[in-house]
């Protein structure tokens, strides 16, 4: 079995840039990548510099792989379930494969916890997002709803008031059950935000777009986007099994080099916490996290005194 310089887990932005750079450093990289997850959405991506008319999250998918495999690099899609390091080498275990390398990359990304509802996925990237800064610009004179039941989400309600006045903040969840403090009920209420504390029953919509939402008490809103402000959660259990060190909320930690505290073991993107979860920031991440696996795989004689 091959050994890898190194082996990249997940190929969204934060990856696909560290193998890029591995790869132009004429290193040999193999990106195993589940093959869905944020970068894999509907969304159009319009704050990313140089494409002024925004790109689809997929497409920048294929040309970020395109250009790390014109170096070099390989990909396979597949589910990493373990990684052990025995001496100086990784064993990566997939569902379909197992993988060596001398450097493990983690850019594995979150799982967001959406509102469920029928066929949600469809208006993921289309009507319902979870980010201002990627996506509050396009709410301008929009109904938003903001689905959520922290003071986190309510202070992201209050920031749409920059694009919109027409927001409606929906806890979903039950009025005994949510976390919201009622200090930040009475900002939302202060500043002409409705706020509704019962659960998403039925959401009306067509091709990914909203029409209005029903909640269980019967109250119907009418909009035309949603932002989940419920959360995610960090996909760091593989870091976990290696021993790599986590924060309280389980993000990866790592220093300004993108290192771990397991040697050999660098963590890039949205897994890392580092960041406002925005694709150029995972990209520099990514570079960064390639650049030092590089440095790290030079012989002594290579390396500053």
């Amino acid at each position: 079995m091959k050994i890898f310089d190194s082996v990249i887990v997940g190929g969204g932005p934060a990856g696909l840039t560290a193998a890029i750079y591995l790869a132009r450093y004429n290193r040999s990289c193999n990106i195993v990548d589940i093959g869905h997850g944020r970068s894999t959405s509907h969304e159009i991506n319009e704050n990313y510099m140089g494409f002024p008319k925004g790109i689809h999250s997929t497409k920048l998918r294929e040309l970020g792989l395109e250009q790390a495999q014109r170096y070099g690099a390989q990909y396979c899609q597949d589910k990493i379930t373990s990684i052990k390091k025995k001496q100086d080498i990784f064993y990566l275990e997939g569902g379909t494969g197992r993988y060596k390398g001398r450097t493990v990359i983690l850019a594995t990304g979150v799982t967001d916890l959406w509102p469920i509802f029928e066929n949600y996925q469809d208006y993921i990237g289309r009507s319902l997002f979870w980010c201002i800064t990627c996506d509050g610009h396009k709410t301008i004179g929009k109904k938003v709803m903001i689905v959520g039941d922290t003071d986190d989400a309510a202070c992201t309600a209050l920031q749409f008031l920059n694009f919109t006045n027409d927001i409606v903040f929906v806890t979903n969840q039950e009025k005994r059950r949510h976390r919201l403090r009622n200090s930040w009920k009475e900002k939302l209420k202060k500043f002409n935000i409705t706020l509704i504390e019962g659960k998403i029953k039925k959401v009306h919509g067509r091709e990914g777009k909203f029409h209005f939402v029903e909640i269980n008490h019967g109250t119907r809103v009418d909009l035309d986007y949603m932002f989940n402000q419920q959360g995610a959660t960090p996909n760091s259990e593989l870091a976990k099994e290696l021993g790599v060190a986590v924060n309280e909320n389980g993000y990866i930690r790592t220093d300004h080099e993108q290192k771990t505290n397991i040697p050999g073991v660098y963590a890039a993107g949205d897994v890392t916490r580092l960041h406002s979860h925005q694709i150029v920031l995972a990209s520099a991440e990514g570079a960064t996290a390639g650049e030092s696996a590089n440095y790290d795989l030079y012989l002594p004689h290579q390396k500053w005194d």
